[in-house]
């Protein structure tokens, strides 16, 4: 159970860039779909619709680069051990962990989502939802450190470039998308206005953290920077003036900051008796914007590279059990940087993380089915992420979707589904998956009395899963492009 617990701890450790707004991509070519209007502005469904209360849209993502395989090794008695065990060679383990080492969890929920028509060509959306975004970036020195630990006396190690931040904030967003034919055949353009309420905004970066261990005490040299805005979370200082901790403070929750983002739209479809007619070119912008919070909501950390003597753990030396320190290390890391508290002498503002679009599809057999490819690039605050979807779309009738696409610049051999059902009356559908790994490896349980010798698959490289579901009651009928397909 222990082995299970750690892995989990280190995979929630390594959460960063797998965001996206959690918006399924491989909804953004289905042309009936209620959804991909988050993606790009200009985009309007055939139909008007409210979303159903409190499952209007569920959309959650985690990722990352590393995959269970990355962690997991297969050991000498069939069973699977953690890649601290002395029987997995340091070489074995560290050969697979990337200079940068990146995952994701990602959270966007829809309490009231509505779209609806004034006009053949006039579509407005509103919808109200709580978002969750959690981002880090650890580098490969990290985990050289956690499996070597003190290979010799003395040892040294140089951590660059560390990263952790998490955001919870809830929106009201209005948008607004209109047709064009009348002076541009083929053309819509569409925007969306956010307004937004955060709750905390927490994050830490660490430029450098050099380590020197010895058997009598490690000295540690950093610089890193952070922030705690909003409520909640009070950080706990030691005697000299350095943060050892963070204590939960409840009667401090609620909305510590306000802002204002842009989503911005535009598609234009090939319908001028060409051979490429049906050919359609978009391009999107969202989240441009920020995010405002009082001093008093405010709390600056900084790091300023002074050297820092540490003898919290004692007994370290060459022959000490680094499996066991390593529980203890995880407590005391944070001592470690050792954050000192600025003052604030003004508000701060933190930019939203904007997300690019660019497609172009085919569309054929009357509408009925469509062909992509997707470009994204995702702003986030610690890299930019860069993604490309190819995409497939099927409406054998008007009423039912169904899409496939793989994703190929951020992952490997990771393709998505999904399936909408969207009737002119009555009660609609979507569930789907951006992310389903298609390379597995099996992993045998050992040690945890419910699941011992049961083996499961998991994916082999990167580690990717989401889900997006929502329930819609359709309004009939709006905009009448798909009326000569039936």
């Amino acid at each position: 159970m222990k082995k299970i617990i750690i892995l989990f701890v280190l995979m929630m450790l390594s959460v960063s860039l797998h965001n996206a707004a959690a918006q399924s991509r491989t909804s953004y070519f289905v042309r009936n779909s209620t959804q991909n209007h988050e993606l790009n502005a200009a985009f309007a469904p055939d139909q008007g619709y409210i979303g159903f209360p409190f499952l209007s849209g569920v959309n959650f993502q985690i990722g990352s680069n590393l995959g269970v395989s990355n962690f997991l090794f297969p050991l000498s008695n069939g069973s699977t051990g953690l890649f601290l065990n002395s029987e997995v060679a340091p070489e074995e383990f560290l050969s697979g962990i990337r200079k940068s080492n990146l995952m994701g969890i990602n959270l966007n929920y829809k309490l009231v989502d509505a779209g609806w028509y004034t006009g053949k060509d006039s579509f407005w959306t509103l919808s109200f939802g709580i978002k969750a975004d959690v981002e880090a970036s650890l580098p490969g020195e990290l985990f050289r450190f956690a499996k070597l630990g003190m290979y010799d006396d003395p040892s040294s190690y140089s951590i660059r470039d560390m990263g952790v931040s998490g955001q919870v904030y809830g929106q009201i967003a209005l948008g607004y998308s209109q047709g064009l034919d009348k002076w541009v055949k083929g053309l819509r353009i569409g925007g969306k206005v956010k307004v937004l309420a955060s709750m905390m905004d927490v994050q830490a970066d660490v430029s450098r953290l050099d380590l020197n261990m010895s058997s009598q005490s490690w000295s540690v040299k950093s610089n890193a920077v952070g922030h705690i805005l909003g409520g909640g979370l009070n950080p706990v200082f030691d005697e000299n003036g350095h943060v050892n901790g963070f204590r939960f403070n409840p009667s401090s929750l609620g909305v510590a900051g306000f802002g204002a983002a842009f989503d911005l739209g535009v598609e234009y479809t090939i319908s001028e008796g060409t051979p490429v007619d049906g050919m359609r070119f978009s391009l999107s912008v969202t989240d441009l914007g920020f995010i405002s919070y009082g001093k008093d909501k405010s709390t600056l950390l900084s790091a300023d590279g002074n050297e820092f003597v540490y003898d919290g753990l004692d007994g370290i030396g060459l022959d000490t059990d680094f499996n066991e320190t390593l529980s203890t290390l995880g407590d005391e890391l944070l001592t470690m940087v050792s954050f000192s508290e600025l003052p604030v002498t003004k508000e701060q503002v933190r930019m939203m993380t904007a997300t690019l679009y660019a497609g172009v599809d085919y569309s054929f057999l009357k509408d009925k089915m469509n062909v992509g490819l997707l470009y994204s690039a995702r702003f986030g605050r610690f890299r930019t992420e860069n993604e490309l979807t190819l995409a497939w779309n099927y409406a054998p009738t008007r009423a039912f979707d169904i899409a496939l696409s793989y994703s190929l610049l951020r992952t490997h051999s990771t393709i998505g589904w999904l399936m909408t059902v969207t009737p002119r009356r009555g009660i609609g559908i979507f569930f789907g998956s951006d992310f389903t790994p298609v390379n597995y490896t099996a992993l045998k349980f050992s040690g945890v009395d419910i699941l011992e010798g049961v083996t499961i698959p998991v994916p082999k490289k990167e580690f990717f899963l989401d889900v997006h579901f929502g329930v819609t009651i359709s309004l009939g009928g709006g905009n009448s492009r798909y009326e000569s397909a039936w």
